[in-house]
């Protein structure tokens, strides 16, 4: 499958840092002969037993075949080249980790209620693979995919399709040896990540300057009064780096292609800078 756009740019730094450690990664899998899964690939029972937390974030590097890591680094180059020339690399790594462990976390949780075998070893990038999916299908939902370069689909609906069947598949123990609960756990980290997790941080910076002006008073030299409280600092660097973000969207697409979440944002950084 392939997507319409995307071919005639260059390898960001993000994206390419991720292909060659887990070619690496790969590398060392096949020509140094070690259990490899169990330590680092994300087994629950270990986690429980042996605190190996480390598990949630190693298991994203390590791959089973070469037809795993080929496919998961093909839509890494494919999908998250675009992301990350709209977002950074600082955002785009963050987003692609937080996607991973979420995925690693609902597989996690599974199978402590029978849905996930607790000893088996979950490897792949799948979980943080398909919250990009999610990410590049809520950016750009009308954008057409060409599955296995015949059949064309919006990128919104390929996404749902594919999250609903590994959801099914994980529900009814049909989905064999693929991970499926990683895929619907990155899908819906990255869905919560998107829609609300730039309010949560919001909510959260807010309650901490409420807290402060109640504990503290600042005094800024001679004139000032106790409990004036400035707000020549208070960016908070990941809203700043959004509010850009949306700018350039503004520039490409219009005013009309805002979300709501992205003009309450906007409109939040105009009444913070007055």
């Amino acid at each position: 499958m392939y997507a319409s756009r995307g071919y005639g740019m260059s390898l960001p730094k993000g994206v390419k840092y991720l292909l060659i450690s887990n070619a690496v990664v790969f590398v060392i899998t096949l020509f140094f002969p070690f259990n490899w899964f169990a330590l680092f690939g994300l087994v629950p029972r270990q986690i429980n037993h042996y605190f190996m937390i480390w598990q949630f974030f190693t298991y994203m590097f390590f791959h089973g075949g070469f037809g795993h890591i080929l496919f998961n680094m093909f839509a890494l180059w494919m999908f998250g080249t675009e992301l990350e020339y709209n977002w950074g690399i600082r955002d785009f790594l963050k987003y692609y980790f937080t996607c991973g462990v979420g995925g690693g976390i609902l597989v996690w949780l599974t199978s402590m209620i029978g849905f996930s075998n607790p000893y088996a070893s979950t490897i792949g990038a799948s979980g943080a693979i398909f919250g990009i999916l999610v990410a590049y299908g809520m950016m750009w939902p009308n954008r057409l995919i060409y599955i296995f370069g015949i059949l064309p689909m919006k990128a919104l609906h390929f996404v749902i399709i594919f999250g609903a069947i590994d959801f099914l598949q994980g529900l009814s123990g049909t989905a064999g040896n693929i991970a499926v609960f990683a895929h619907v756990g990155g899908g819906v980290t990255g869905f919560i990540y998107l829609k609300y997790g730039w309010r949560i941080m919001i909510h959260l910076e807010n309650q901490i300057n409420k807290f402060k002006a109640r504990k503290f008073t600042v005094i800024e030299g001679q004139g000032k009064k106790p409990g004036f409280k400035s707000t020549d600092n208070n960016h908070h660097p990941d809203l700043d780096n959004e509010v850009d973000r949306i700018l350039d969207k503004i520039a490409r697409e219009g005013m009309d292609s805002l979300s709501d979440s992205e003009k309450r944002i906007l409109d939040r950084a105009s009444h913070r800078n007055k």
